[in-house]
């Protein structure tokens, strides 16, 4: 007889714009670049208060190229606060390649737990002791790029698969103009995993369809002046997978 597969938490997050207004004449002390990083203190007070085993970041994790280091210092600080895994998905604001951050800072040798998908034709994370595997395409600065088009087979020897992309969830044929296209043909191929963590939009927002749940966690805070925003818990078990959106309030979420 099969034995039940390892029950699993995640939480979800995504365009977290760590580095806005680092340029403005204040830098990092600009109250909307302090929002921000309070906004993903509080990403991570949520994953360390729900006992969470991986934190997905899909994309525009860092608002640009031009970060200094103490941004990328304090990105690190916060993801080594949190013990369990952390998976980060290069986005539009940050791509992956010689336009992008990862190129001039390496997080990976300050927050040694935090793993970076570097390939945009796409790539596995496998985390054996979870049962989990994870799938993403880096974003390069293309914007023709279809983040979950064609993707592969799943991992059979994993009994959770989850995919994390950064791209506009689009009607087929319609708002043509939009970068990184995920048409509903796309979330029909991507029905064989378990939970698709999205980011490109800053707000909350289910989009499951033709057999696939996927979301949008939204951005934990507003890169604009109206407050803080919501991350995803997401728990897989042997009845299922459940997510529910959690909201962000950095003087409750705070130690």
């Amino acid at each position: 007889m099969a034995s039940e597969p390892r029950p699993l938490r995640l939480v979800h997050t995504s365009d977290v714009h760590l580095g806005a207004y680092s340029a403005s004449p204040r830098g990092r002390e600009e109250p909307r670049a302090q929002r921000l990083e309070a906004g993903f203190e509080a990403v991570i007070d949520l994953a360390r208060g729900v006992h969470a085993d991986v934190l997905l970041i899909a994309g525009d994790f860092f608002d640009h190229a031009r970060i200094g280091p103490e941004v990328v210092a304090f990105a690190a600080g916060q993801i080594n606060r949190f013990p369990g895994e952390t998976v980060l998905l290069p986005g539009n604001h940050d791509p992956i390649g010689p336009h992008g951050p990862h190129e001039r800072h390496n997080i990976e040798a300050l927050a040694p737990r935090l793993r970076l998908l570097r390939d945009p034709e796409g790539e596995f994370l496998d985390f054996p002791a979870l049962d989990l595997a994870v799938w993403g395409r880096a974003i390069t600065v293309d914007v023709l790029e279809r983040p979950l088009a064609a993707p592969p087979p799943r991992r059979g020897d994993r009994s959770w698969n989850v995919a994390i992309a950064h791209g506009h969830a689009v009607d087929e044929g319609a708002q043509m103009e939009r970068s990184l296209r995920i048409t509903p043909d796309h979330f029909a191929e991507s029905a064989q995993w378990e939970y698709i963590a999205l980011g490109h939009w800053d707000v909350h927002t289910d989009v499951s369809e033709r057999g696939a749940l996927a979301v949008y966690s939204g951005s934990p805070a507003s890169i604009g002046d109206v407050g803080y925003g919501v991350a995803v818990v997401v728990d897989f078990d042997a009845s299922g997978v459940r997510w529910h959106a959690r909201h962000l309030d950095p003087a409750e979420t705070s130690p």
